[in-house]
């Protein structure tokens, strides 16, 4: 399995882990975002139950179903945040060395104390610009930049948009699709490859390669869910608004399930398994 696959995989499934644990069982230990070392640190929590012991406390009980009847009626589903065994499972304390996270958190909130007296009113906002996908030019709104691209370039990102029916996320793979195959000084239609960005795309549009998209399964890939390159504003410009419906028009709609039949290919030993063999085990236990 490809290394982005397991990324995107080992994430996700972390995520849909602590989500139910704090949605389904009131037992919440911080943000997905926020854990260091999930895995281990889920180790640790579960050595500690199947030792009935209680997570906050630290009291050890007699049975189970003691130590789950303590827990509930003394609100105890959380872990002690004055446990210093549990500091290297959060990334606040990684963020300032010699620093405890109290100490962290404490000068967060002076520095907003402080800036509340500040004075706003002469604040500007500075427009975000947005990058051309086939040369240097910029643009503060999608509607300025659509109509260079159309005009200096032949590329109609609305009209392939609308063509196509493309949602959110196939807009993104399109830009990062795009962006790659012009970052090598690729045609994304027959593939030739030129040694300057200039070249590729007089090419392009002498022969018209720009205009038209390769097939989709060239670029419909989740590879392209990563952007080319950090901080591309086009990507947090693009919209589904064009394919918002109403409360009427959603009746009419049939509801058609997502087709996940691929996930039965994946082997015993996949990440996505073994958490969900976790997660059974846990909720076996407790």
């Amino acid at each position: 399995m490809p290394k982005y696959v397991m990324f995107f995989l080992n994430v996700f499934c972390r995520s849909v882990l602590l989500n139910h644990m704090a949605r389904e069982h009131s037992f919440n230990i911080g943000l997905p975002d926020n854990i260091v070392n999930c895995y281990e640190f889920l180790a640790v929590l579960q050595k500690k139950l199947d030792n009935l012991q209680c997570l906050y406390c630290e009291k050890v009980f007699r049975d189970k179903n003691t130590l789950k009847d303590h827990m509930r009626k003394k609100q105890h589903r959380k872990i002690n945040a004055k446990n210093k065994e549990y500091d290297k499972f959060y990334i606040i304390n990684y963020l300032e060395f010699g620093k405890s996270w109290e100490e962290v958190q404490s000068e967060d909130d002076r520095e907003l104390l402080d800036n509340l007296e500040e004075d706003w009113s002469d604040w500007e906002e500075h427009p975000v610009c947005a990058v051309c996908l086939f040369c240097e030019q910029q643009a503060d709104t999608t509607e300025k930049l659509y109509l260079h691209m159309q005009k200096s370039h032949g590329f109609d990102f609305p009209k392939i948009k609308s063509e196509h029916g493309l949602n959110f996320y196939q807009q993104v793979k399109l830009v990062n699709f795009i962006r790659r195959e012009i970052h090598h000084c690729r045609c994304y239609n027959c593939q030739e490859k030129f040694q300057t960005k200039g070249g590729l795309i007089s090419h392009m549009e002498e022969t018209k390669h720009i205009t038209f998209l390769p097939a989709r399964s060239t670029w419909d890939q989740p590879q392209y869910y990563f952007p080319t390159y950090e901080n591309d504003t086009l990507l947090c410009t693009l919209s589904d608004s064009e394919d918002l419906i109403t409360e009427d028009q959603s009746e009419d709609i049939p509801v058609v399930s997502e087709d996940i039949s691929n996930l039965k290919a994946l082997k015993q030993s996949s990440v996505l398994n073994q958490l969900l063999y976790e997660e059974n085990k846990t909720q076996e236990k407790f």
